[in-house]
């Protein structure tokens, strides 16, 4: 009886090692037969992308729109000033209901103003403080600056530029840029919270 025991035992483990060999084979062919995946045609249509960030802060960028309020404000073109670093991004908004407009006043596009040009600002050097728009503005900032331009619907301008920059405590930002003979470019508004902005990135796509 003991002798047929160990024998049935001895049976039912080689049985057991078969299957688990028979199986094994079976996986390794299953793999053999897979085919290839089949390489990415060459005449494949180009996909759209986000383009690489430059460095630095991103900041806004032509193309990019802001949701402002009721309405949308899409950047067509900058007029960049720089002074051995960044002073200001001026964006022209055209169609824009809620400005014609747009001031990037710092490199992180957390301090930014909505404006529309103006033509309260006296001929001549700007003075330190003035009356604009039935408020008071104080000087904050000025100096001359190189002028970089990118985009469309951009007024005349020149490769270089004075600048000034007047504001006061609740909010009035006036943005002047004058040139030897391009036009002046005056623009008054009000700065506007960045969590009040929301930014459809636009300028981080390409073709």
């Amino acid at each position: 009886m003991i002798v047929e025991l160990i024998v049935g035992a001895g049976l039912v483990m080689a049985g057991a090692a078969a299957a688990r060999m028979l199986m094994r084979r079976g996986e390794l062919d299953a793999e053999e037969g897979q085919p290839d995946a089949e390489p990415e045609a060459d005449d494949a249509p180009p996909k759209r992308r986000r383009a690489p960030l430059r460095e630095g802060p991103r900041g806004l960028r032509v193309g990019d729109v802001l949701l402002h309020g009721a309405g949308e404000l899409w950047l067509a073109g900058a007029i960049e000033l720089d002074e051995e670093g960044f002073v200001a991004r001026l964006f022209p908004t055209p169609g824009g209901t809620s400005a014609g407009w747009v001031a990037q006043l710092d490199d992180e596009a957390s301090d930014l103003a909505t404006l529309e040009e103006t033509d309260e600002v006296p001929d001549g050097a700007v003075p330190e403080a003035l009356p604009i728009a039935g408020r008071r503005v104080r000087l904050e900032r000025r100096g001359h600056a190189t002028v970089t331009r990118s985009g469309e619907h951009l007024p005349r301008t020149e490769a270089s530029c004075r600048y000034t920059i007047l504001s006061d405590a609740g909010g009035k930002v006036l943005v002047v840029v004058d040139f030897d003979t391009a036009p002046r470019i005056a623009l008054v508004g009000d700065r506007v919270a960045r969590h009040m902005i929301d930014l459809l990135p636009g300028g981080d796509l390409e073709d």
